[in-house]
């Protein structure tokens, strides 16, 4: 585990010249009426994450092919993250990139060969890889989305990193789970400076690079038959739902889906009177004790996991529209 405490201690010491840097280079998001933070906090952090993790995967796994490219891909990730920072590309340029990036995770990983549905083995891998590519895409928007509330992208990052780096490495995946373990230590490390009240926010730089890693993992996962989509999907939960259901809702509204709004569960509950820190602990708390168990039991009862991500994504779907319901009818679109 010391990938992950090096991580945590790189990532938040280079929090403090990374900081002073941004401020004066005026990369701030300054507060308005679509964001939920009150004072100016510079965007960006996720650089101090990205080098923390490019020097622990070399340190901790060597000079080698595999981490080689999972480098590559943190760096290029970063880098439509960070121009996205600085120059706001427009949407069809972000997502001709992230395609881009998910084609290459794909061919590195190789194709998703089958999938279990309801006991039965697909053997469909055209159409598992062309799905696993819009999931990639998707993965490193939600994560873009859900990163609205001071320190929620960066605790699921912890939480991502540290289940698919412990399946991993249970399921002779050295080189995943190193990645897990790195990524949650830098999320831990970056968690320091954007924990309520945020002194940093990550921005796309960072936020991009998780949902993109995150993506990696999964895709790595179910090329090799480690980990399969089902407990990927059960491990990522909470955030594809509340960001998935989300989206249906705008596009059924008419709503362009990529356009600025406040209509995220977490930014519901702030809008509602909610702080950030008390949004924080719903979260982390849901992951703990609803999604840990069904990891729990979809490990030990592995012909299940359909039937237990599809059960768990109903119980969270329906927890997103009570609590949805349930939050002050004001127009925050």
């Amino acid at each position: 585990m010391w990938p992950l405490v090096m991580a945590a201690v790189l990532t938040a010491l280079l929090g403090w010249p990374l900081r002073a840097w941004l401020t004066g280079a005026n990369l701030v998001d300054q507060p308005d009426h679509r964001r939920s933070h009150r004072r100016p906090t510079p965007r960006g952090g996720g650089l101090a994450m990205v080098l923390a993790m490019a020097f622990v995967l070399v340190l901790a796994g060597g000079v080698n092919a595999e981490i080689a490219v999972v480098i590559f891909f943190t760096a290029g990730l970063a880098f439509l993250g960070w121009t996205d920072d600085v120059r706001d590309l427009a949407v069809r340029w972000r997502l001709l990139a992230q395609l881009l990036i998910a084609l290459a995770m794909l061919l590195f990983t190789g194709p998703v060969g089958s999938v279990q549905v309801f006991g039965l083995t697909l053997n469909w891998p055209w159409l598992w890889s062309a799905l696993g590519l819009v999931a990639v895409v998707w993965l490193i928007n939600l994560h873009n989305f859900m990163d609205g509330s001071d320190g929620l992208a960066a605790l699921q990052g912890i939480w991502t990193g540290l289940v698919m780096g412990t399946l991993m490495a249970f399921r002779d995946g050295p080189t995943a789970a190193l990645v897990g373990f790195t990524l949650a230590g830098a999320c831990l490390g970056f968690l320091w400076w954007n924990r309520p009240t945020a002194r940093l926010f990550m921005g796309d730089t960072g936020s991009v690079t998780l949902g993109g890693l995150v993506a990696l993992l999964a895709l790595t996962g179910a090329a090799e038959g480690r980990v399969s989509v089902w407990l990927s999907l059960i491990v990522c939960s909470v955030f594809v739902v509340d960001a998935t259901a989300t989206l249906l809702r705008r596009v059924g509204r008419g709503a362009r889906w990529y356009t600025p709004h406040r209509e995220h569960l977490y930014q519901r509950l702030i809008a509602g009177g909610w702080s950030h820190a008390r949004v924080l602990v719903l979260y982390a708390m849901v992951n703990l004790l609803v999604v840990l168990p069904v990891v729990l039991l979809a490990i030990r009862f592995p012909a299940w996991e359909m039937i237990l991500a599809l059960a768990l994504t109903a119980l969270l779907a329906a927890g997103w529209s009570f609590a949805q319901a349930s939050t002050t009818k004001e127009n925050l679109s």
